[in-house]
């Protein structure tokens, strides 16, 4: 009986959606184009996800809202980015390569004659999709190419209206790198017009904190998201973007102290306002003494605080060794001061869950308290 009226219900919500204006029309189907693709609550990346899809599976397209579609998968309903679906409403879709030598073939098998070797970042216009083939125009020519080579534009973008890529130089290019370097991501030194190894590491580091394919070639979707002024992504929050869901509660005495053990390096990101400095722990038996590695970290500590030390207590997450665990620290410099280069005049104390206080043996509330709330908002 609850299925049947799941079904029901999902029934009438497809119907409902299906009569407002962003509705994609009735009977229109997808396919994921890429392997596990996650379905989200919400059409951004801080949805929860709600199911993997798996590559080549059929999706009942319900809507398209700012970049993601509406989806109907089985008994799940949900968000799917719309360029990791193929759904051909136009009668086109553009793309463009991943890989020199990618190749276009006369048939749909890697064993036919080959049509064309293509060019890294080559745009194509796509017909049709079959299985893993995509039926693809490179210029004058026809012919089938793997997905696996390809980057889909957005559904609706019949070119590709900027493409920025290795080897190029020019003032779209000195734009994008001024760009970059605002973000953090590239040096002053580094804006010269020609886009190098330095710039196509900086676009895929940033295409990765976006939740885009990380290739290092600027095309319209980049672009677009590296000139928004609603996107706030910098180089100072990139590790918040990279590890917010994979937060976990550590016990000091059930193994944090272990692995946080004394001369480990880390990262420590504050959860408030998502900037992250280098660490270093160098004592401490119920909780990490630790201090800034270097004067730029201890900087950003003190933005962090709001330009002034504090003893208030601050939920933190701490990133050593491909694991996040929920902390807490406060930002005050005070007694052992094992290195003076640092512009920090003493060290600070990073609490994980159950740690205590030196002076008396007892767990502080304050900083348990903000261990649980790094833990609550690391985990979604």
């Amino acid at each position: 009986m609850k299925k049947f009226l799941y079904t029901l219900a999902v029934a009438f919500f497809v119907l409902f959606i299906c009569t407002n204006a962003n509705a994609v029309s009735s009977g229109n189907y997808g396919t994921v184009v890429t392997d596990d693709v996650n379905m989200r609550t919400e059409p951004n990346l801080s949805g929860e996800i709600v199911v993997k899809v798996p590559l080549y599976a059929t999706l009942e397209l319900i809507s398209l809202e700012d970049g993601w579609y509406h989806v109907v998968y089985g008994e799940y309903v949900g968000y799917i980015r719309s360029d990791l679906v193929f759904a051909d409403f136009s009668g086109t879709r553009s793309a463009y390569v991943l890989t020199d030598g990618a190749k276009l073939y006369g048939m749909p098998s890697q064993d036919a004659y080959t049509v064309k070797e293509l060019e890294v970042g080559q745009a194509l216009k796509i017909r049709s999709l079959t299985g893993e083939w995509l039926y693809a125009v490179a210029g004058d020519e026809y012919g089938y190419i793997l997905s696996s080579e390809l980057t889909l534009s957005k559904p609706g973008s019949s070119t590709l209206e900027v493409l920025l890529k290795n080897g190029m130089q020019g003032d779209d290019v000195k734009k994008l790198q001024k760009k970059l370097a605002e973000r953090g991501f590239l040096s002053l030194a580094s804006i010269t017009g020609y886009y190098g190894s330095e710039t196509r590491k900086a676009v895929a580091e940033f295409q990765e904190i976006c939740g885009m394919v990380s290739d290092g070639i600027a095309g319209d979707e980049t672009i677009q998201a590296m000139y928004d002024p609603n996107n706030k992504v910098t180089h100072e929050t990139a590790q918040y973007n990279r590890v917010k869901g994979t937060v976990e509660l550590l016990d000091w005495f059930k193994g944090g102290s272990d692995w946080l053990h004394k001369g480990s390096y880390f990262v420590v990101t504050d959860v408030n306002t998502g900037l992250s400095f280098n660490v270093r722990r160098f004592g401490g038996w119920y909780h990490a003494d630790s201090e800034p590695v270097t004067a730029a970290d201890t900087a950003v500590m003190k933005k962090i605080a709001g330009g002034r030390w504090s003893w208030d207590r601050r939920a933190i997450w701490v990133t050593y060794k491909g694991r996040t665990v929920a902390a807490s620290m406060h930002c005050m410099p005070h007694m052992a001061n094992p290195t003076s280069s640092n512009n920090f005049d003493g060290h600070f104390c990073i609490h994980l869950l159950n740690s205590k206080v030196h002076a008396n043996s007892k767990e502080c509330p304050r900083h348990q308290y903000c261990v649980n709330k790094a833990y609550a908002a690391g985990k979604k």
